[in-house]
């Protein structure tokens, strides 16, 4: 599936959006949103906040105000750019929301825009690994379709990618996320993934990450600041 096509052809949008749990539509517009995260200069907080509902069902219904919420930004910040991406950040609180289940959803497609919106998105930014790491997330679930039956797997799946982004974009110890490939820390994430799924806490996280920077890897580090990346590994 060429990324042209996912693009410009909104039924394409509509069938991989329909191809996804409804449990899973919250995070998965979510994650490709956050694709943006490190690319955004200035994301706003109505943006920034929607996160936090994503990531706990409870709050789902919240969703629709903070939908109004950036939608007030949109209509008041007329030179911000890249339009899309805003109009992308009020389809995921549309589909949040309309995963809740609460009365007045929005209208039925809204998540079949999201794949072209995000593609839309990416391009001012002429990043190759950026549109390449959006169309990865779009299509996750038509990738790994036994997903699509067995929600566990696939919360977990959506976990196992964020961690994957922290270790990335937040913890980095090496300093090469500018420069290396992108698989650079991915083979820590299962041990990290694991510990996260056996309850472990912030201490035991941070006490993993400072044994790989000044073990595995001879780096100097401090344990706090793994704490404060274990954090974050805590909130995926």
């Amino acid at each position: 599936m060429e990324t042209y096509d996912i693009k410009t052809n909104i039924e394409i949008g509509r069938q991989i959006f329909e191809n996804i749990p409804n449990d899973i539509k919250p995070g998965w517009a979510g994650l490709i949103l956050s694709r943006f995260d490190n690319y955004i200069e200035n994301i706003p907080i109505e943006i920034k906040e929607i996160y936090a509902i994503i990531d706990n069902q409870d709050r789902w219904a919240e969703a629709h105000e903070q939908f109004t919420k950036i939608r007030h930004f949109s209509l008041n910040s007329k030179d911000y750019k890249p339009e899309s991406y805003l109009l992308l950040a009020e389809m995921v609180a549309k589909v949040t929301y309309n995963a809740s289940g609460q009365p007045a959803p929005f209208d039925k497609d809204s998540g079949g825009y999201i794949a072209s919106l995000a593609l839309t998105a990416a391009q001012p930014f002429d990043e190759d690994d950026l549109e390449e790491d959006v169309k990865s997330v779009i299509l996750i679930f038509n990738r790994n379709k036994e997903l699509k039956t067995n929600l566990v797997a696939a919360k977990d799946f959506l976990i196992y990618k964020k961690i994957d982004d922290i270790l990335w974009y937040d913890w980095d110890p090496i300093g090469v996320n500018d420069m290396a490939p992108r698989d650079e820390y991915q083979s820590y994430v299962p041990r990290i993934f694991r510990l996260k799924k056996s309850g472990a806490d912030k201490q035991e996280i941070a006490n993993l990450l400072l044994k790989l920077e000044t073990e595995t890897m001879g780096m100097g580090s401090t344990i706090e600041n793994c704490l404060i990346i274990a954090e974050k590994i805590i909130k995926a």
